[in-house]
């Protein structure tokens, strides 16, 4: 602004005048307002009429106002109370345990406690006396002994699991329990007995029952199979489920030879049988028993024969190195200048072989340097040390 302009002091004054009004219209809003922490008027109407349309049948129970008001009388077969959680439950509100370790019927260890001292101890017993050698205190196991000690772990708290722990990686004998599997689901679903077994545990019988399982043919027909032979008593064989299983040892496997053996003997049409979604989750179910091997959720849904769930089961070998294979030719092995390795070799490994190795680890170890690796140092040290973490 140019000096020599003549200022509107009349300007500065209404500002002025602006800003004392509307402090005081804001400060006299602010004065006419108040917190009130009371419903109005209109609310309590506007409860009692919603009140009304939803409880048309005489009073609605309970308080008008649930949040501020509560009911005197309580009738004993109400589903209202003022007990608290705890009480309900009948626990106690000081333990802080988890609900499967307050239920549980297995002795946990007891809360950690402080021992007495002597004089304490001697004034709650008059015949206590202090040990004054270590033979004289009594032995009490550790946290890691807890479980070894009787009466704290018994077979009945042994997990007993579903799944065989060993997998079958032999597809001839995977085949095979597919087959007995197929059989068994069938002979239910003849005997009307698939829809309440289908999610049911079956029971993994002997050799016996598998042989029996086997002998029964297959017949494929469009939309479907049918079995020839003892039907019914396939079915029993399986309901058979005994509360002693788990102790009881699993039966003993088939072996890859003899499944290949069975194999050639079948007509390979069985394979080629249409399953639906119930026949296909028994299947699973019970090959997932009997063999450990499960098939995914995301591919069980494409299986459509029982040749696909074989397929799915069934893995495919894992190839050999090049190493191995190396390894096991002649004619490699009769070269006198041919040496094979099945890893990389290294520059220790050229040392070692000319014995020079031993000479360098003794002078690296003279300069207090590692032989191998950094030595429990980090590859960069500069940048730690910039950090401030060295």
């Amino acid at each position: 602004m140019n000096p020599a302009m003549p200022r509107m002091s009349w300007v500065r004054g209404i500002q002025s005048l602006h800003r004392a009004t509307s402090r005081r219209t804001t400060a006299g809003a602010m004065a006419a307002r108040h917190i009130s922490t009371t419903h109005a008027a209109c609310s309590t109407k506007n409860t009692e009429w919603v009140r009304s349309k939803l409880w048309k049948d005489g009073d609605a129970p309970g308080a008008a106002d649930p949040y501020t008001q509560r009911p005197d009388e309580v009738p004993e077969d109400s589903a209202v109370t003022r007990l608290p959680r705890a009480a309900l439950e009948g626990t106690d509100p000081a333990d802080k345990r988890p609900y499967a370790v307050r239920s549980s019927r297995l002795p946990f260890p007891a809360a950690r406690s402080e021992a007495a001292t002597p004089k304490d101890a001697g004034a709650h017993d008059a015949a206590y006396k202090p040990a004054t050698t270590l033979d004289e205190l009594a032995e009490v196991g550790t946290l890691s002994e807890w479980w070894d000690q009787p009466g704290h772990w018994s077979e009945l708290d042994q997990f007993a699991a579903f799944a065989s722990p060993d997998k079958v990686a032999d597809r001839a004998t995977i085949e095979v329990y597919y087959r007995r599997a197929l059989v068994e689901a069938l002979a239910l679903q003849e005997t009307g007995a698939l829809g309440e077994w289908a999610t049911q545990k079956w029971a993994e019988g002997s050799r016996e029952d598998l042989d029996a399982a086997l002998a029964v043919e297959i017949v494929a027909q469009e939309g479907g199979a049918v079995l020839k032979g003892e039907v019914a008593a396939i079915a029993d064989s399986i309901k058979q489920v005994a509360d002693s299983e788990a102790g009881v040892t699993r039966p003993e496997r088939i072996s890859g030879e003899e499944a290949a053996a069975l194999i050639e003997a079948w007509d390979p049409s069985w394979k080629d049988i249409a399953v639906n979604d119930q026949i296909k989750f028994a299947l699973r179910k019970r090959l997932y028993q009997l063999t450990g091997n499960l098939i995914p959720d995301a591919k069980l849904g494409a299986a459509t024969t029982v040749g696909h769930l074989i397929t799915l089961t069934a893995k495919q070998p894992k190839s050999k190195r090049l190493a191995e294979i190396l390894q096991k030719t002649e004619e490699l092995q009769q070269l006198a200048n041919v040496k094979l390795h099945d890893r990389r070799v290294s520059s220790i490994d050229r040392e070692i072989a000319i014995g020079r190795w031993k000479l360098i680890e003794e002078e690296l170890a003279k300069r207090d340097l590692p032989s191998t690796g950094l030595g429990g140092l980090s590859k960069n040290l500069e940048r730690e040390h910039i950090l401030g973490k060295i």
